[in-house]
């Protein structure tokens, strides 16, 4: 096997010498992947083989901690080093539950929404690190994603329930949302500063949830370019950024078409008068031999999935995208919202959920397959 596997590398290295700018990573390993000279893979963490999905960064009395989920359990990081992740007690496992793509918690309670088998919120209490305990279930309240808003005292899932979270231990229904927003075909929602609240969803919205969590006000409005679904949502620096942006998803779609997903860069300029945002730049996803950074086809699909903003974010810059078997893509906004790759990662064998910057240089992406790779960029950040 490690034979078949540095026959494959080599091979691939052949080919990236032709094509400028790529190359297979030559400390990565032949288990690795191939990138850009700019992105290196540092290693895996595989606790999370087996549908790891999602994850968020939290802290705890200033000490910074990742929570990791899949379809059969969590875990939680220590991140004082970085490069070396520290698993904290054990992985909790709870069998099959799907899927929780969006991580939410706020250091105290994590939820975990299940869409299936059941149709029931989850609500654990992770205030010991080494051994989270479930605190409560909501039968009915679950959906593909749910979603805390100010500080978790509620959360909004992708179903449209409202649920009241003051008291976790009894977490009740008291709501929907989706109806009074005035949008469908809702897939996440991200809260950009409190109680603000951008919908990944047609059409999408700009939300404000501080005077009544059950009777949002709608303050802008994007009507989007494609009958995509709208999969995530940011609007980095706290929504006061003049780019926001949206990725969209088409599963199992065999390769990308012209009409797949994007990658949107939607310009927010002057919303706050004409309650509009519009578009900018669109980036999107192209098949190919690998070392040229696109497979050659796609087995969840051709999808831009769950993204982050560098950290230095501000009117254009770097953002990173997990994209499925098109790995890490690291893209540049320019000054008017252009998008243009900067560089990439594409694991062997491997599905990207999602990429998180932990550090200015690092960031961890979470893969179906593999668990979660550490990469370092050294790319551009403008």
């Amino acid at each position: 096997m490690k034979r078949r596997l540095a026959l494959v590398t080599a091979s691939l290295a052949l080919i990236g010498g032709l094509v400028p700018g790529a190359l297979v990573n030559a400390n990565a390993g032949a288990e690795a992947g191939t990138s850009t000279a700019n992105v290196k893979h540092l290693k895996t963490i595989p606790f999370e083989v087996g549908t790891a999905t999602g994850a968020r960064t939290f802290k705890v009395k200033g000490n910074e901690y990742l929570m990791v989920t899949s379809w059969k359990s969590f875990s939680i990081y220590d991140l004082k080093d970085p490069l070396n992740p520290t698993l904290v007690g054990a992985p909790t496992p709870f069998g099959f539950k799907f899927e929780n793509e969006d991580v939410s918690t706020n250091g105290k309670i994590m939820l975990f929404s299940e869409e299936l088998p059941g149709d029931v919120l989850h609500v654990w209490d992770i205030q010991n690190l080494a051994a989270p305990r479930e605190i409560a279930t909501l039968a009915g309240a679950g959906g593909h994603t749910s979603s805390c808003i100010l500080d978790c005292s509620y959360s909004l899932s992708s179903e449209g329930y409202v649920v009241d979270l003051r008291r976790p231990d009894q977490p009740k229904k008291i709501g929907m949302w989706n109806g009074v927003a005035g949008v469908s075909g809702v897939h996440d929602v991200t809260e950009v500063s409190p109680g603000m609240v951008f919908s990944a969803s047609r059409p999408a919205k700009l939300l404000d949830f501080r005077k009544d969590p059950t009777k949002p006000k709608v303050l802008a409005t994007y009507q989007g370019i494609s009958t995509n679904v709208q999969h995530s949502v940011q609007w980095p620096n706290g929504g006061k950024d003049r780019f926001a942006f949206m990725s969209e998803e088409r599963n199992f779609s065999g390769q990308c078409r012209e009409n797949g997903p994007k990658f949107i860069a939607v310009d927010t300029k002057g919303w706050q008068k004409t309650g509009k945002l519009k578009d900018a730049g669109t980036y999107s996803l192209k098949n190919g031999v690998y070392a040229d950074g696109g497979p050659p086809v796609n087995g969840l699909g051709c999808s831009t999935h769950w993204f982050q903003q560098h950290p230095s974010f501000k009117d254009g810059g770097l953002v990173a995208l997990g994209s499925y078997e098109h790995g890490t893509r690291f893209l540049l906004t320019s000054p008017k919202g252009e998008l243009k790759e900067a560089g990439w990662f594409v694991p062997f064998g491997g599905s990207t959920s999602a990429a998180y910057w932990i550090t200015p240089k690092i960031v961890y992406a979470i893969d179906y397959t593999r668990g979660f790779d550490i990469l370092e960029y050294s790319g551009p950040l403008k």
